[in-house]
């Protein structure tokens, strides 16, 4: 059954009715079968769309993109579609820049298929800037801790309810959805479980003996451990040193760690240089406890090598996600060979390199090859991974489109009964997007000339006739700004942001529009009045 909106009388009071029951009445639309199929399809399938001729093959998905932009109309003039799409937006004289018509750029900017950074949200917000984000969420207090982005979360997955339940919500994040034991898997709603799995903080808590675990354990406390016993005494130091070179197995080894750790370890003939497996020298190298009580002797400043470490890693403003941001950020590569006790050679970085963009899955990857624990611990810590290359859409975006789709095509089906109530619900929205859009006064207004549905505002707010349109461009715009002027104290079209004036510019339009259907409507009957007489 397809969806008729219920209209009570015109004007003001019509209006009125149309914003009690917009939201009942929407949700109905929402739920016709077309719309419902199509929103739906558009939801799931969204993901898939990396190019543009995926979006261009797909009608649905097309109809409710369009659809949401207020572009319905050209759902079957493709070729025109097909080069908004793949307008290059940072070329001035690209088609969508050019068109004056900015629902067309709008559209091209959100799905961004010729740009690099990819889609956008209306707010500007781009897939790029998201994701850096989502990157930099390692903790379940990282999410909990932005507002925004936890909120579009909850609202991706329709948890908005539990925005305030921030216990809740950790131990949600926290658990293990591989699990069926875990505090997710437990629950009996289903969405609990997939947002943990979209996080999988459990996983990134199973991290730390990758660096940045290591680096935000021992941040405060790298500067205050001087000897082996300060080390070996705190539990939760000790087991992060030794996973970090994956010698977990040794923290019940005190005795043997407590001479490891002494080692002098520019002594050939030291514990920790005797030992076959060369990680423990690097571990003892780490902490330098040799040579910082040298030093204390001395009565000489000292930098351990951790100390070094930790300050150039926490440095960074975002972590190391490929084996270029490693080799670029040359006083990290260096600090990262001295910590893990590598020796300086030339052909040193093109071996961590490879070992770095290992397969692990290929068991005959460079990798698996490897014979010194030391480069495997580098390899581990660090976690580098072959980036994803697919579009990746911001958690909002299909949101945002559906919900401007069922938006417009709510207005559609208003303004099949009645136009003027159409333009009520959409105008602010659209004057909206005009200020925008301009930062000039004039270059507002000529905004307001190249839409339809905005001139039809002011040229019957400002009884203006048919023929207005017909006048030159600079002539009309002083006649629109002083009438403006006139009317409403104001011309400066920013000034119409204001919830008052934008209501007076409502109600004003309605009320014109409603006596010239009146007039319309009388002389139709006087015509047909006399029509029949005859």
């Amino acid at each position: 059954m397809t969806f008729s909106p219920t209209t009570l009388g015109t004007g003001i009071a019509g209006y009125n009715f149309l914003l009690r029951t917009r939201a009942t009445q929407q949700a109905a639309l929402a739920n016709s079968p077309q719309v419902a199929r199509d929103t739906e399809h558009f939801r799931e399938k969204l993901k898939d769309i990396q190019t543009s001729d995926q979006l261009m093959e797909d009608r649905a998905m097309l109809r409710v993109a369009l659809g949401a932009f207020g572009l319905e109309d050209d759902l079957d003039n493709k070729a025109f579609i097909k080069k908004i799409l793949d307008s290059d937006l940072a070329d001035s004289k690209s088609l969508a820049n050019r068109l004056a018509d900015k629902r067309y750029l709008a559209f091209a900017k959100a799905f961004n298929f010729a740009g690099e950074s990819g889609p956008q949200l209306p707010d500007g917000k781009s897939a790029e800037d998201v994701t850096r984000d989502l990157a930099a969420i390692r903790t379940a207090d990282d999410l909990l801790g932005n507002t925004s982005l936890l909120r579009a979360t909850l609202k991706t997955f329709d948890l908005e309810g539990d925005i305030g339940n921030t216990f809740f919500l950790k131990k949600v994040l926290e658990s293990d959805p591989t699990d069926p034991a875990s505090f997710a898997r437990r629950l009996a709603d289903p969405r609990y479980a997939e947002l943990a799995e979209a996080f999988d903080l459990s996983d990134k808590v199973k991290d730390r003996n990758t660096v940045y675990g290591f680096a935000s354990v021992f941040a405060d406390a790298a500067a205050t451990l001087e000897t082996p016993e300060d080390l070996l005494e705190d539990e939760t130091l000790l087991t992060e040193a030794l996973r970090v070179f994956g010698l977990e197995n040794d923290v019940y080894r005190p005795d043997f760690l407590d001479s490891v750790l002494r080692s002098n370890l520019n002594d050939s003939t030291s514990f920790a240089n005797q030992l076959e497996d060369k990680r423990y020298a690097a571990l003892a190298g780490v902490f330098d406890f040799h040579e910082m009580a040298q030093a204390a002797l001395a009565e000489e400043p000292f930098t351990s090598t951790l100390q070094s470490f930790v300050t150039t890693l926490n440095a960074r403003s975002e972590p190391v996600t490929t084996s270029n941001d490693f080799f670029s950020d040359i006083k990290l590569m260096l600090e990262t060979y001295k910590f893990f006790g590598l020796p300086s050679r030339s052909n040193q970085a093109g071996y961590v390199n490879r070992i770095l963009n290992s397969d692990r899955s290929d068991p005959a990857a460079m990798i698996h090859g490897v014979t010194d624990g030391r480069y495997l611990a580098l390899a581990d810590a660090f976690r580098i991974e072959e980036p994803n290359t697919d579009r990746i859409y911001p958690p909002e975006f299909a949101d945002q489109v559906v919900t401007n789709y069922l938006d417009r095509q709510f207005e559609i089906s208003i303004g099949e009964s009645d136009e003027s109530m159409r333009v009520a619900l959409s105008m602010e929205r659209d004057l909206g997007k005009v200020i925008g859009n301009a930062k000039g006064n004039d270059s507002r207004w000529y905004g307001v000339m190249a839409s339809n549905l905005l001139r039809e505002v002011f040229e019957t707010v400002f009884q203006l006739p048919d023929s207005f349109g017909t006048l030159d461009v600079d002539r009309q715009l002083k006649e629109l700004k002083h009438r403006s002027e006139s009317y409403f104290g104001t011309s400066a079209l920013e000034d119409f942001t204001d919830p008052d004036r934008m209501e007076d510019l409502r109600r004003r339009y309605l009320m014109q529009s409603n006596l010239q259907s009146s007039a319309t409507s009388s002389s139709a009957s006087i015509v047909l009045s006399l029509l029949s007489r005859g």
